[in-house]
């Protein structure tokens, strides 16, 4: 395997694993912490002018992996739109997900 291939690969199940952890933090990381974990996404967006597995993986043609991936799954998803809803769609539904799972639902 090329040392190309391996960095692809690396940061392909990095991405992988680090999302599945993130998308199921509201059952099992503290409300605060979640809320944290977007406020950080959302300053290495704009100091890293995007995420910096994504450029890990795919380097200077930084395209981004949801749309990398639904683009090879035949998919043609507009850019702008995905990025509204991956930047703050589904942070918004996972910081309120965590918000009513903790303090609504559990007291």
């Amino acid at each position: 395997m090329s040392l190309s291939r391996f960095r692809y690969s690396f940061f392909l199940v990095l991405h992988i694993v680090l999302l599945a952890l993130w998308y199921t933090s509201p059952f099992y990381l503290d409300w605060r912490i979640v809320i944290l974990t977007v406020v950080l996404y959302h300053l290495q967006l704009y100091y890293a002018k995007g995420c910096l597995i994504t450029q890990g993986q795919f380097g200077k043609e930084n395209e981004g992996f949801y749309y990398y991936y639904l683009r090879r799954a035949g998919f043609s998803p507009d850019k702008k739109r995905l990025s509204f809803v991956l930047d703050y769609i589904i942070p918004g539904g996972m910081i309120a997900l965590a918000l009513i799972l903790q303090l609504a639902l559990l007291h």
